[in-house]
């Protein structure tokens, strides 16, 4: 696997990891109750957590993303890895052989009862989400699962209150939030100084699309939110803004396969905040020259830009010009910010008082990304509740 930026699809599977059949969904739902006796009894009993113990986490899901999360903890020390979770053979000895020290298995919920286990990080295929956090959440488990929690937004809800009942870590990989260069964006934004945001620009350009299983919606939610969701949930959390009302536009198709799946390739989203600025949303999977994911937040006095091609950076405009953002180069602006969200989900876990993006973040993107569907069908206005 490249771990460059700009040369693979930041969030596309391999084929490998498109088929949720693999995965025993209604077994681990039927056996969370077996883990949960088991587990929580041995969570239970281990030493109280201090801040200087890396965090015993299992990896459930080894296909692309689940691998180039497994890589990016080799610059987290506050994790180990402990074990590794994949029904197929091959991804997980691929994994395995990276990881060697980690225990291997090829069920779930054998795995969520690894012994002394804390945490797990989420990898799986998109439909398998709620089950596997279900029951890692049964099992006493903290968990930092891929984006979408879940493509029905009342699953991500429900998911949240059992972990807040639970008393358990539940976070969702929004990992622009950590990347340096929307990091040091987003505090200049704080700090006032772009002034009043009044219009943003959010682009994510992949460079060829996954394969055609993965696009269906049922699969991946297609683009709309699969690609979508980390734009939507940006253009609020730079912003501080809530979005009440979305328009789309799909683009002629490009790749008759995605379209036999059901879903575009290319789809244009003006989104309406409840101050009355604007964000636009372009997405592509055929930009050939690699994948490109730019955000711009024009204020009332400047204005800042993120990019990441060559490599990630963040920049303001204002009166005297624009400059470099300090502390927000990275040469590979995912696999630091995947790192860092890591980082602060362990130290979340540890007691930190670090916000971090949960279940109810989840389920605000996703909700979003079904009214984009919808507006793009149905070529209409439609609104966005709280």
């Amino acid at each position: 696997m490249g771990e460059q930026f700009g040369v693979h699809p930041p969030d596309a599977p391999d084929a490998e990891h498109t088929d949720s059949d693999r995965w025993d969904v209604d077994g681990l739902v039927t056996h969370a109750a077996q883990v949960r006796a088991r587990s929580v009894r041995h969570v239970r009993s281990a030493p109280v957590p201090t801040a200087d113990r890396r965090l015993r986490t299992a990896i459930i899901g080894l296909g692309r993303m689940g691998r180039f999360h497994l890589a990016a903890l080799d610059d987290v020390a506050s994790i180990e890895v402990v074990a590794l979770a994949e029904p197929s053979d091959d991804a997980l000895a691929r994994s395995h052989e990276r990881c060697p020290n980690a225990s291997a298995y090829r069920d779930v919920a054998t795995a969520l009862a690894h012994p002394g286990l804390e945490a797990c990080l989420v990898a799986s295929p998109t439909p398998t989400h709620p089950a596997v956090v279900e029951a890692a959440l049964g099992a006493g488990l903290h968990v930092l699962c891929e984006k979408p929690l879940a493509l029905d937004p009342g699953d991500a809800d429900r998911l949240g209150a059992l972990a807040d009942r639970s008393g358990l870590v539940l976070q969702v990989g929004f990992w622009r939030r950590f990347s340096p260069p929307w990091h040091a964006a987003k505090a200049a934004i704080d700090a006032g100084r772009i002034g009043q945001p009044l219009l943003v620009r959010l682009a994510q350009w992949d460079a060829e699309p996954p394969p055609a299983s993965f696009c269906d919606p049922a699969v991946s939610g297609g683009l709309a939110i699969d690609c979508g969701i980390h734009e939507y949930d940006l253009a609020e959390w730079l912003t501080g803004r809530r979005v009440v009302g979305v328009r789309a536009w799909s683009l002629p198709i490009v790749d008759d396969a995605v379209a036999a799946a059901g879903d575009v390739d290319n789809l244009l989203t003006v989104l309406r905040l409840d101050d009355g600025a604007m964000a636009s949303v372009d997405l592509s999977r055929n930009a050939r020259f690699g994948d490109d994911v730019r955000t711009e937040v024009l204020g009332s006095s400047g204005a800042v830009f993120v990019d990441v091609l060559p490599s990630g950076r963040a920049r303001l405009g204002d009166g005297s010009g624009i400059h470099d953002l300090p502390c927000s180069a990275a040469v590979d602006a995912m696999a630091a910010g995947v790192a860092a969200q890591a980082a602060a989900f362990a130290a979340r876990v540890r007691g930190g008082d670090g916000d971090v993006p949960g279940a109810a973040t989840s389920a605000r993107a996703t909700r979003i990304g079904l009214a984009v569907i919808e507006a793009a069908h149905t070529g209409e206005d439609v609104g966005v509740g709280p």
